[in-house]
């Protein structure tokens, strides 16, 4: 699964200005069975590009799918949009290292710790001929992972192995894995038979393994980390949260213009008439244990006392 940076504005002037950041953590494990936690990110070879919000109103109140047009029309002019793929890696046996969980979805890795490293690229170089059968049919899963690649123990990424299968056969049927855009494109073997729109014709009697009927040989077995578990099972907070020393450094690293953009904003949010006075006292709260200049700005432009 991957998350689409933006600047802090939050809108992207289009896609091929987009970066691309892998929310989960997986594991890449090579053939001796060598683990090591993982992070992927598409950096756009364009450089990331942002609309400001006069450039949103104009530019979105014109065309609201201008990201979309602008896309397809650089595609069909021949100027075709390229990411570059870099990973972050990390030994499992470091993760208790740091001050926050490598595994929480809602936190970084420090370039500086973990830097990137160049895998591949990636370029669009020709449009779909049918929307539908070629992209709103198409179904991302992150349990459909290659040899080689396996699964973290990231919370939510172990709730989405198993709901977006769900998801996806309530949406598209059963075997909607059988769709051409959806298909492998490579030769396999599966004992996967019948159920409602399948049309996969097989005359074979052995839809079960093993079998020493069997005539076709089975995928060879790559290897999985071992994991030894002991403890209690409960449901709890993440232990090391940190919530706000990540938030604090973004904040610090904006020059002055764009920390001004991002407090107005703020402004304008907790000006609304619905933000009651707790509201504002959480907000600031929050955002003073980021940074404490930055709760005292806001407070002031706000006109009110913190009482938290």
């Amino acid at each position: 699964m991957f998350t689409f940076l933006f600047d802090d504005v939050g809108v992207p002037q289009d896609y091929r200005h987009m970066e691309g950041f892998g929310v989960h953590a997986y594991t890449l494990i090579n053939k001796s069975g060598k683990a090591h936690y993982v992070k992927f990110h598409w950096k756009p070879t364009c450089g990331v590009k942002c609309l400001l919000e006069d450039e949103c109103v104009a530019v979105g109140g014109a065309n609201h799918s201008h990201a979309t047009k602008d896309l397809y029309n650089s595609i069909a002019a021949g100027s075709y949009p390229e990411w570059k793929l870099f990973i972050q890696t990390m030994d499992p046996e470091h993760e208790d290292r740091f001050d926050f969980d490598p595994l929480d979805v809602t936190k970084t890795w420090p370039e500086d710790i973990f830097p990137l490293q160049p895998v591949g690229r990636m370029v669009l170089n020709k449009n779909i001929d049918n929307f539908f059968t070629e992209s709103e049919q198409l179904a991302f899963c992150p349990a459909l992972v290659v040899p080689g690649i396996y699964y973290s123990d990231d919370k939510l990424l172990q709730t989405r192995i198993f709901s977006y299968a769900d998801t996806q056969r309530h949406w598209l049927g059963p075997n909607y894995l059988m769709l051409p855009v959806n298909a492998p494109k490579c030769a396999h073997h599966n004992n996967h038979r019948d159920g409602f729109m399948n049309f996969m014709h097989r005359d074979e009697e052995v839809n079960y393994f093993p079998s020493r009927f069997d005539p076709v040989r089975h995928a060879e077995r790559f290897p999985i980390p071992p994991r030894i578990c002991t403890g209690m099972r409960e449901k709890c907070v993440i232990e090391k949260e940190n919530n706000f020393k990540q938030p604090g450094e973004r904040y610090r690293s904006f020059d002055p213009k764009r920390q001004e953009r991002f407090i107005c904003r703020w402004v304008t949010a907790l000006s609304d008439p619905r933000a009651t006075h707790e509201i504002r006292n959480i907000w600031i709260y929050y955002w003073s244990q980021c940074d404490k200049s930055l709760g005292e700005k806001l407070a002031s432009r706000l006109n009110i006392k913190p009482s938290l």
